[in-house]
This record gives structure tokens, sequence and C-alpha cells, in this order.
């Protein structure tokens, strides 16, 4: 077998929830041949050749990942390379208007959702047809940033017209995050944990400032009243985890906020049922999904998507379930699942 490529993720952005380390480790611990690769190199290219496959754990707030990494791994795959993340699982990457295409061509379970390319289209839809509260997001961001409440008319219309305009700038907010990890902050040793992560957060948000503002366009989704807590979802060479987030007190997003916790009978045969399913429906190999549950029908809608998260808390449920609601006392170690995959593949395709 030809070696496994990795991409250098570090050479642009060094983040803790980064797989890239772990990727190493475990090719290291298995005997998997491998190789780092600069994968922002102008001679990528002609050296995909030399490779089985090709790994890249991209980030949604990295400028040049965004430009380059879905080009690169389309020309991989067209070489025969096996990928990570595949096109089928990065094409939606960060971007919530195509997770939401993705989604109903599946007939997922999602929040009733309109997205407007028009402001006379949107601001007439805004004063006619809406109901409110109403969820208005950016198409990319994550951490809850970019999510807004709309309570009333007043405030959806001067959304549009700012969205038709000037727009948003999608780089996180010092303030919001600071405000976002007080309130989930449980304890002292949780606001000692959240501090040491500011330079962290710094570095992403230094990166995320080279980001294009956000408009034309409109996207919105119908007001789920949720139980107080979201459901991050994963699913990884066919294996399940979750951990369940607090929503932060005076507001209604959980994302981002770490307050977890990892109570299972949060996670529903409905849940797990239709997890499975949109994963299966939508060839994702590794996806984690976020799950609001409503109040009034106990039913999870899936709010967003994505191929990457902090696979650190997924470990730390320390069990996994199967698609027979079987639960599994074993943890779930993400970027290892994804070399075993990628492995198994290549012998498939030999």
């Amino acid at each position: 077998m030809k070696p496994i490529a990795i991409c250098e993720t570090r050479k642009v952005f060094d983040h803790y929830t980064s797989w890239t380390p772990r990727f190493v480790e475990y090719c290291e611990e298995a005997g998997i041949l491998y190789e780092l690769v600069d994968c922002y190199s102008t001679g990528i290219v002609p050296k995909l050749d030399r490779y089985s496959a090709l790994i890249w754990n991209y980030s949604n707030y990295v400028i040049s990942d965004l430009l380059e990494a879905r080009n690169i791994i389309q020309v991989a795959e067209s070489l025969g390379l096996v990928c990570f993340p595949s096109q089928k699982a990065g094409w939606h990457f960060d971007d919530k208007i195509a997770e939401m295409y993705a989604f109903q061509s599946v007939n997922a379970p999602i929040p009733e959702s309109w997205v407007f390319y028009m402001e006379d289209e949107c601001v007439d839809w805004l004063r006619g047809e809406a109901k409110y509260p109403l969820v208005a997001k950016l198409r990319c961001g994550s951490g809850a940033n970019n999510v807004k409440l709309l309570n009333n008319e007043r405030e959806a219309v001067a959304y549009a017209h700012r969205m038709f305009s000037g727009g948003y700038n999608p780089t996180p907010s010092i303030a919001y995050k600071a405000y976002s990890k007080l309130q989930s902050s449980r304890d002292l040793r949780s606001v000692v944990s959240r501090v040491q992560k500011i330079p962290q957060f710094l570095n992403t948000r230094r990166h995320a400032r080279m980001m294009p503002q956000e408009r034309g366009y409109c996207y919105f989704q119908a007001f789920v009243p949720n139980k107080g807590f979201d459901l991050k979802v994963v699913v990884v060479n066919g294996k399940m985890t979750f951990c369940s987030r607090d929503v932060r007190k005076n507001d209604f997003r959980a994302s981002g906020g770490g307050a977890i916790a990892y109570n299972r009978s949060l996670l529903t045969d409905e849940v797990i049922d239709s997890a499975y399913a949109v994963a299966d429906a939508l060839c994702l190999d590794c996806v984690g999904f976020d799950y609001v549950v409503d109040c009034a029908t106990g039913k999870g809608a899936i709010v967003e998507m994505c191929y990457g998260f902090d696979w650190q808390v997924q470990r730390d449920l320390g069990a996994w379930v199967d698609c027979n609601h079987v639960w599994h006392e074993e943890a779930v170690i993400v970027p290892d699942e994804i070399v075993k995959l990628i492995v198994d593949k290549i012998g498939e395709e030999r």
C-alpha cells in the first residue's frame, strides 16, 4: 500500500481541536505508512500519485483552507485517492444553506427553513407569512457565532435590510465569547479552563478576520422550543457517540458553551435511528449532527452538521451505541476510526 498523505495543518493554523496529531499517532501505533504533506504548496498535485489516500482536517475559520481544501480533495479523488473528508462529506462544510439543501434531499428531520436571495421577496415574507420568533443564521460560523433570534417583524426586517446592504462580518465576537463562557461556567475549575483557552480563541479570531463579509442573502430556521439543551450526535465508521450541551443562561443557544454532559436517556431511539439514517443517506462516514429536542413533541430536529468537531469530548463518553440501540462500553477515538475506514477502503479498491 502506498503511504497515506496527512496534511500538516499546523503550518497555517494550530488549534487544540485539530485531529492531525492523533492521525499521526495512530498511524505510528498501527504501523501504517504515512507522510506529512504540505497541501498549500504549488507542487502538491503532481505529488499525489505517490499516495493511496489524503487526510486533510481543514478548518472553517481559515480562509486558505476554505479556498483550497475542497479543490485539492476533488483532484485527489479524481486520481483515485481515498480522501477524508470526501467530497460528499465536505461540499457543504461550513455552509448552513448547503446543509439545508442536503438535508432536504433526504427528508431529514430539520426545522422548517427558508432562504432568500432577493430583498423585496424576503421583506414581503417577513411582513406577511413569517412566524416569530425566527432564527437567523449566517452561512458560516461555529460555536453559536452568527446565530440570532429575531423576536418580531421589526427586528427581522432590520436584519434583512442589513444583510442586503453592508451585511455582517462572520468573525467571532470577543464580547460574545466572553459572555458565552461565563454563562456556561459552573464553578471555578470551569472558569479557569475557559480562561486557558483564550489564546487559542484569539488565534482563531485572527484567522477569521480574513473571512469576507456575509451579505446578499437571508437564511432562517423556525425556532424550536427546546428542553434546555442540544445534542451533539456523532456517527463515525458505523458507531455513534454523543454529548448534551446545556443552553446558556438567558439565551437559546448551546453550541460552544462548554457545559457538557452524557445522560444516555437523552439520546432517544428516535434520534439514534434518524442520525444513522441521515448519515447513511448522505454517504457520510463521519459527521456530527446538532439536534434540538422539541418540548411539545419530544422529537429531535437536526439544525446543523459538520464533519469536524472536538473528538476528545466524544471520547470522554467512554461508550458508543450501534444501529440496533445496543451500547458498547468502549471509547470511540474518532481519528482512529477514520484511519481504519480509509485503510479498509484502500483494501477494497486494490
